[in-house]
């Protein structure tokens, strides 16, 4: 191939490429997305039409807004695609690489270029002009399809960078309690507060510096002049976070970019990534989001709050990173230059200044002369009368209230008091005594100090009585419970897989359909998912995880669809029970439970904690929707979490105690859903902020704050399959007639085809007949209709619970007999197995119906309070809530004829 001499008069630079470099870079370029589909003698002659430019490191090959009407191609090297931002900053907005492309949005459009490009390494390009650009490259249809795919795919990209950046804004900033504005700092402000230097505005009475703006000014000047790395250690709520900003804001990175990352809130196996970035695939266009936070934050601040949560292993990278001033991207080698401020923020527990303790010495050495320790409240108290002023007026103005004044008594309990919360708390409490007091009034300290109770509940806390909570933090729950539940299980599930065949003389059955299946269903009411903490299922994964005490965490994708995986297999496991008769075989119902403890080991095995429990098992499944009518709830005292607590025991647990096994705080835990009230955070919680609440009305059913279209698809479903189920059990010749009907139709004569047809149709009428309700009433409230689909179905949940407790009453009262038939079997007393009821049959009734009744009374008020919340934006009708509340009453009258 010849030696090709190419010219950049317009930049005075000279390229010259030898044959073995040419051949190389056309090597790169018919490899290159744009060119895959053409070929190779139309490649040399599109490369034979172009020029060749090479670009020195860190040099722009051109500027924001130049006219400069080329359409380039990365041979060799790497290119940063920046915009300008306020002041001189620039914004990353991505990087191509070997094979990648730009320039042809501006001869597309006939613009200017809308970014700066900027070479990153030394960098060869082929580019082509306007001319040459329409003539060659756009006449050839597969180069024209590419760029329109690249074209389409950076349109799909702005919008997503466009929803994370505005996602990420939030979090760059966060208006927490201990954030105060310029009103605070300012020295001449007259107050009206609680103690009469404070009171007399005539006598012109004003506050001198305040010590926490002391703090501020002083950290500031210490930190500004340089851009090393700094550490702030502080007690919660003492305002680390608003001196890290002000540290900012006076830095040469002022004008740059500022993001606050919770270390907590980012799985530590994703930290790398999150802050370094992949090694993209250099030929396609680069999302902002594929780029760690390092690279986005260039000429920023990046701040890592809670930092002694750092794994051992990422801190001694971190310091590396730090002393060498660069950083590879995850599955990559190349150097990137740290261009970063970096802020450290450590928590000091409770009157100790360790916060830095918990950082390793290797990086702890690399910022000990840029370390900064906030003061606690209780260090600078000449501050509370000016902090609660504040305070007040923040909250006022928030209520639309004016409370502007703290009588003598109070303020000096706000002074004599030690606030471990400090500012957090601080603000707490005075929300709370504004949102109860009242305008023109002085607060009194009847308002304030105190916890508030939860508004609308009628509950009351067993945990105030001592033999339930010295049973529920006792060693031995619920290690005991569950020990004996699965012995019992091991020896059903012997007496299953070898016992009688014959399933009214296997007692394996017995148990496990008449007496265990139906005491679960009743139990729910009464005691929410606890049957999930004793669980002889999960026993040998339990003992499993104590031998090899796993830490994978839960994979991704199973997090993501866990409802959807529960709600699949639920449906599985009833379709398997109902079609193959399961309740009349031992042999298949050992199968069920055997494969069901089998999941739990293998999840035990490779993943840390309960996942299988939390986001697969179909039982938990069931137990999860159905114990969220339940008369029994545990939930943390959020104020107490907020203020108080630093450890977070009750969900990480330490050295000596577990975690919450569910992966929930009880902070957060605003439903039944996922807590199987195993008693753990009780048992850990040093604050007593964890209440165990014997409860009147389940507010979660409609004011749930994530619902999920699933957990709504499981509940129409398990409605749905309530007739096969119930009809299975009642009508022992149903399931022949359908299966000879079938047969009539030519399909092939077998009850297990009957009856998996009627279980399906079942559930599709249903599902389909919710979906046009659905519709509907998201029609009628002016929601739309996957948040309507999505939170009605919880609505359903006591009905639904109902009717199979009324069914399971009626297998209950009228199989026990088999029990102690099957008992004299086994002594060898011998039995004639004689139906008999525990109860008559009118008193069985009469229990139904009230059940019904009453499960129906709740499904109609749950009913009502998500209709008015989905009609939020509208004004509330009677004849909003006439469709869904004559299809309960339809299903109920129905659900009490078939069981």
């Amino acid at each position: 191939m010849k030696r090709c001499v190419k010219e950049a008069t317009e930049h005075g630079m000279v390229m010259v490429l030898d044959m073995h470099n040419e051949e190389e870079l056309r090597q790169n370029l018919q490899n290159s997305v744009l060119f895959r589909d053409v070929a190779r003698e139309e490649i040399d002659h599109i490369i034979d039409a172009g020029q060749w430019r090479r670009v020195r490191q860190g040099e722009y090959v051109y500027r924001q807004a130049e006219n400069d009407r080329k359409f380039y191609i990365v041979a060799e090297g790497e290119v940063e695609l920046t915009l300008n931002s306020e002041g001189d900053s620039q914004l990353i907005v991505g990087h191509i690489g070997p094979g990648g492309h730009f320039g042809e949005t501006s001869l597309l459009t006939n613009s200017g270029n809308r970014l700066n490009v900027r070479a990153m390494s030394e960098l060869s390009l082929l580019f082509f002009d306007a001319d040459t650009f329409n003539s060659v490259l756009l006449n050839n249809n597969a180069i024209q399809r590419q760029l329109s795919i690249a074209l389409a795919n950076r349109l799909r990209v702005s919008f997503h960078d466009h929803a994370q950046a505005l996602s990420k804004s939030k979090n760059s900033r966060n208006n927490g309690d201990d954030k105060l504005d310029s009103t605070f700092f300012s020295e001449t402000k007259h107050f009206a507060g609680g103690e009469k230097a404070f009171l007399d505005s005539e006598r012109g009475s004003r506050l001198s510096e305040s010590t926490i703006a002391r703090q501020i000014r002083k950290a500031v000047q210490r930190f500004s002049d340089n851009l090393a790395p700094v550490l702030l250690t502080g007690e919660n709520g003492t305002g680390r976070r608003m001196v890290a900003y002000e540290i900012h804001r006076a830095s040469a990175y002022k004008d740059g970019p500022y993001i606050e990352i919770d270390i907590r809130e980012i799985d530590p196996a994703q930290l790398e990534v999150e802050l370094f970035g992949y090694a993209r695939d250099s030929s396609a266009f680069s999302q902002v989001d594929q780029l760690g936070v390092f690279e986005r934050l260039q000429g920023g601040t990046v701040v890592l709050n809670n930092a002694e949560y750092m794994e051992p292993d990422f801190q001694r990278q971190l310091a590396t990173i730090i002393s060498k001033k660069g950083f590879c991207k995850v599955g990559g080698g190349t150097r990137v230059p740290l261009r970063s401020r970096l802020i450290l923020i450590c928590q000091d527990k409770p009157r100790q200044e360790d916060g830095h303790d918990r950082l390793l010495p290797s990086l702890y050495s690399l910022v000990a002369d840029q370390h900064f320790r906030v003061t606690p409240l209780r260090g600078h108290r000449r501050d509370i009368p000016r902090l609660v002023q504040y305070y007040l007026k923040r909250y006022s103005l928030q209520y639309a209230k004016n409370i502007n004044r703290v009588d003598e008594q109070t303020m000096g309990m706000f002074m004599n008091y030690d606030w471990p919360g400090n500012l957090t708390e601080m603000a707490s409490v005075l929300q709370r005594a504004v949102i109860l007091g009242k305008s023109n009034e002085p607060l009194n300290h009847q308002n304030l100090l105190g916890v508030p109770k939860s508004e609308g509940k009628w509950e009351f806390n067993l945990l105030r009585l001592a033999p339930i909570r010295a049973f529920l933090t006792s060693p031995l729950f619920p290690v005991l419970p569950r020990a004996i539940v699965g012995a019992f299980f091991i020896l059903v599930l012997a007496i299953l897989f070898f016992g009688p065949v014959a399933g009214e003389k296997n007692i394996g059955l017995t148990l496990s359909w008449v007496v265990g299946w139906p005491l679960l269903i009743f139990a729910f009411f009464f005691f929410a998912r606890t049957w999930c903490s004793v669980c002889g299922l999960s026993v040998p994964g339990w003992l499993a995880q104590k031998l090899l005490k796993p830490e994978r965490p839960t994979p991704q994708i199973i997090r993501q669809y866990s409802g959807w995986i529960m709600t699949v297999l639920c449906i599985t496991l009833f379709w398997i029970e109902t079609a193959w008769n399961a309740y009349a075989s031992p042999r298949l119902t050992a199968w069920i439970i055997f494969t069901i403890t089998l999941s739990a080991l293998f999840f035990s095995v490779f993943f840390k904690r309960r996942v299988w429990c939390r986001y697969i098992c179909p039982l938990g499944a069931i137990n999860a929707l159905f114990s969220m009518p339940s008369i029994l709830e545990l939930r943390a005292n959020r104020h107490v979490c907020m203020n108080r607590c630093v450890e977070q025991l009750c969900y990480n647990g330490d050295e000596h105690a577990a975690g919450c096994p569910m992966f929930r705080h009880p902070f957060l835990v605003d439903n039944n859903r996922d807590c199987i009230l195993c008693g753990q955070c009780i048992k850990n919680c040093k604050l007593n902020s964890i209440h165990l609440n014997l409860r009147l009305a389940p507010q979660e059913l409609w004011n749930l704050q994530s619902p999920r279209l699933e957990d709504s698809v499981l509940v129409v479903s398990l409605a749905a399959i309530f007739y096969p189920f119930a009809i299975n059990q009642k009508y022992a010749g149903f399931t022949t007639g359908l299966t000879s009907m079938i047969h009539g139709l030519g399909l092939p004569d077998s009850q297990v085809l009957a009856s998996s047809i009627f279980f399906f149709a079942c559930i599709i009428i249903y599902l389909s007949g919710y979906a046009v309700m659905s519709r509907i009433m998201a029609r009628l409230t002016g929601s739309s209709w996957k948040t309507t689909a999505s939170i009605l179905g919880y609505s359903m949940i006591p009905l639904v619970l109902g009717a199979f407790m009324t069914a399971h009453l009626e297998i209950f009262v009228g199989g026990i007999w088999l029990l102690p038939a099957n008992l004299r079997d086994i002594i060898g007393l011998g039995s004639e197995y004689n139906p008999s009821r525990l109860i008559s049959s009118d008193a069985t009734f009469i229990l139904q119906l009230i059940t019904i009744v009453g499960s129906l009374i709740a499904s109609l008020y749950a009913t009502q309070r998500i209709v008015k919340r989905l009609a939020a934006d509208r004004l509330y009708r009677p004849r909003m809530f006439v469709l869904p509340a004559f299809l309960l009453c339809l299903s109920a009258i129905a659900y009490l004829k078939f069981a």
